[in-house]
C-alpha cells in the first residue's frame, strides 16, 4: 500500500493550493479527484472558469462595452449560436487544465482518479469508474476539498434539456443544442443572477425569481439598488417573495407555478437555489469528522476538522465559497499541518466579486453594517461617468464608494459596481491592509487616464463631505 505525507481529496482551488504548498517543501503528495481524468474541480469544469469565460464571450460578441459608446446596434452580431459561446469556453478550459497538470508534474504530485472514501482515519480507498480494481492509500494528513454539488429537490423533474440545476449548460448531462429565447431562473443568488444578466444581455427574455424579499442582503444597499436598475435595463423581470408550487415541463417548454397561482412558461428553467457539500461518498461519520448544523464540514480557524490530522477547505466548509478564498484556505491548511510559519491573511479583507453585467465587488463593511453597529461614518463617491477611463472604454455605468471614519479618516469599506470592479477593488484592499487613510488617495499621484482615478475622485468627494460636516457642526462666531 502506497504511503504519502499528504493526500488531498479534490483538485479545485483549495485542493490545488494545499497540494502545491506541501509539495514545494518536498513532501510526498497525492491528489484524488472523482472526475474522469480531469483536474480542476467544479471551479474549472462547471463553475467559476466556464461561467466567467461565457460572460466575457457575451460581452465581446454583443459588444456590451462599445455599444454604449457607438450606439445600441453598431458592431453587434444579431445571430449568436450556443456553439459560438461553447467553443470559446472549451478553449479556455483546456488551457487552464494544461496549467494545472504541468504544475502537478513539476512538483511530482501523484494523481489518482475515482471516488475516495475513508477506510479508517489514515487510509482511503479509491473506486474508479471503469473496471480497474479498487486501490488503497495511506497518509499522515488529509485535506478534504471536494467542493459542492447542486441542490436538486425531489419535486423537480430535472431533465437537462428544459430543466437544469446550477451547473446549467456546463453539466455533463446537458442536451441543450441552441440558445434559449426565454429563460426562467429560480434562485437569485450569485449563480442565478450572473446567468440571468448574461442571457438577458444576449436578448433572451428572462424571469429571475426568488423566495426571499430582496437580492444579496449582504451587499451594500446602494450597490444593490443600482444592480436592480441594471436588471431592468437588461430586460430581466425580477420577482421576489415568490415560492413555487410546481416546476415542470410541457413538451419542449419548462414552466413554474408560483405560490400565488401565476404560471410562467419559458424554453428553459434554471434552478439555482443552493448547493450542498459533496461529502456523501467519503464515509466521514465512520472516522468521527463532525459536520456543522448547515451540513458542511465543521473546521476551526486553521481548517482542522474534529480529527486534527484531517483538514477541510473550500466550498465543502461553506460560506463564502469563492475560488479566491478557497485557495487561501487550502494554503493555510497545508501550512499548518506542515508546521510552517503561518502568515495569516485577514478574512475581513477578503474581497468579494460577483460577475453580473456589470460586475460588482466589495471589501470591508457596508453602510447597513456600520449603521447597525452604530459606528459614525461618511462616504465619498465617484460616478463612472466622471472617470475618463470609463468613458474611453465605452461603459460609463457604475459607482465607486468609500466609507470612512470622520475623525481618523480610516477606511471602513469600499464598494464598486461597474466595468472592471473586480480588478480595481484590490487598490482598496491594499489601502486597508496597510492601514492607510483616505488622505493617501488624495496625496498620491495615479497614472491618467486609469481606473484608479475613481479612487481619487471618491476620496476628494469624501473630504468635501467631511469639510461640510465640520463647517456645519462648528459653533457660530460671537458677534
Amino acid at each position: 500500500m502506497e504511503h504519502f505525507d499528504l493526500i488531498v481529496i479534490g483538485s479545485g482551488p483549495a485542493g490545488q493550493r494545499a497540494a502545491l504548498t506541501a509539495a514545494k517543501t518536498g513532501k510526498k503528495v497525492m491528489v484524488a479527484d472523482r472526475r474522469s481524468y480531469k483536474l480542476g474541480g467544479v471551479s474549472l469544469h462547471t463553475g467559476t472558469i466556464p461561467s466567467k469565460t461565457l460572460r466575457e464571450a457575451v460581452l465581446y460578441i454583443k459588444n456590451i462595452r462599445r455599444k454604449n459608446l457607438y450606439g445600441p446596434s453598431r458592431y453587434e452580431r444579431s445571430e449568436i449560436s450556443l456553439q459560438d459561446l461553447l467553443i470559446r469556453v472549451q478553449t479556455i478550459l483546456e488551457y487552464e487544465l494544461r496549467i494545472i497538470e504541468s504544475q502537478f508534474e513539476r512538483y511530482h504530485i501523484a494523481v489518482r482518479y475515482g471516488s475516495a472514501a475513508f477506510i479508517d482515519e489514515n487510509q482511503i480507498e479509491i473506486t474508479t469508474w471503469d473496471n480497474t480494481p479498487t486501490q488503497r492509500f495511506m497518509a499522515e494528513h488529509f485535506v478534504i476539498a471536494t467542493g459542492t454539488i447542486p441542490h436538486e429537490p425531489d419535486d423537480i423533474p430535472f431533465n437537462y434539456s428544459t430543466i437544469f440545476n446550477s451547473n446549467f449548460i456546463f453539466s455533463h448531462k446537458s442536451s441543450l443544442k441552441k440558445l434559449p429565447k426565454s429563460l426562467i431562473v429560480y434562485g437569485a443568488g450569485v449563480i442565478g443572477s450572473e446567468y440571468a444578466l448574461m442571457f438577458g444581455a444576449l436578448g433572451c427574455q428572462v424571469w429571475l425569481i426568488d423566495s426571499h424579499p430582496d437580492i444579496f442582503p449582504f451587499v451594500d444597499f446602494e450597490i444593490r439598488a443600482l444592480l436592480k436598475q441594471y436588471f431592468e435595463e437588461c430586460h430581466v423581470t425580477t420577482i421576489f417573495n415568490a415560492g413555487y408550487r410546481q416546476i415542470g415541463s410541457h413538451g419542449d417548454d419548462a414552466f413554474i407555478v408560483l405560490e400565488d397561482g401565476r404560471e410562467i412558461n419559458a424554453d428553459v428553467l434554471l434552478f439555482s437555489k443552493g448547493r450542498q457539500p459533496c461529502i456523501a461518498p467519503l464515509n466521514l461519520e465512520s472516522i468521527g469528522v463532525e459536520l456543522a448544523k448547515t451540513g458542511f464540514i465543521a473546521v476551526n480557524d486553521v481548517y482542522q476538522t474534529s480529527r486534527p490530522h484531517i483538514y477541510a477547505a473550500g466550498d465543502v466548509i461553506g460560506f463564502p465559497a469563492l475560488a479566491s478564498t478557497s485557495a487561501e484556505q487550502g494554503r493555510v491548511a497545508a501550512s499548518h499541518l506542515l508546521g510552517l510559519d503561518l502568515i495569516r491573511s485577514r478574512p475581513d479583507l477578503f474581497p468579494m466579486a460577483i460577475y453580473t453585467i456589470p460586475e460588482f465587488s466589495s471589501i470591508g463593511k457596508t453602510e447597513q453594517a456600520l449603521q447597525e453597529e452604530k459606528i459614525p461614518y461618511l462616504s465619498g463617491k465617484a460616478l463612472y461617468r466622471d472617470v475618463a477611463k470609463a468613458a474611453i472604454s465605452g461603459d460609463d455605468r457604475g459607482l465607486l464608494k468609500i466609507l470612512f471614519c470622520p475623525k481618523t479618516r480610516e477606511v471602513f469599506g469600499i464598494h464598486v459596481i461597474g466595468d472592471q470592479a473586480a480588478e480595481i477593488i484590490h487598490i482598496g484592499q491594499m489601502l486597508m491592509a496597510t492601514h492607510n487613510r483616505l488622505d493617501f488617495l488624495i496625496e498620491n499621484v495615479f497614472n491618467y487616464p486609469t481606473w484608479a482615478e475613481a479612487y481619487k475622485l471618491a476620496a476628494q468627494n469624501g473630504m468635501d463631505s467631511l469639510r461640510a460636516k465640520q463647517n456645519f457642526s462648528a459653533p457660530s462666531p460671537n458677534v
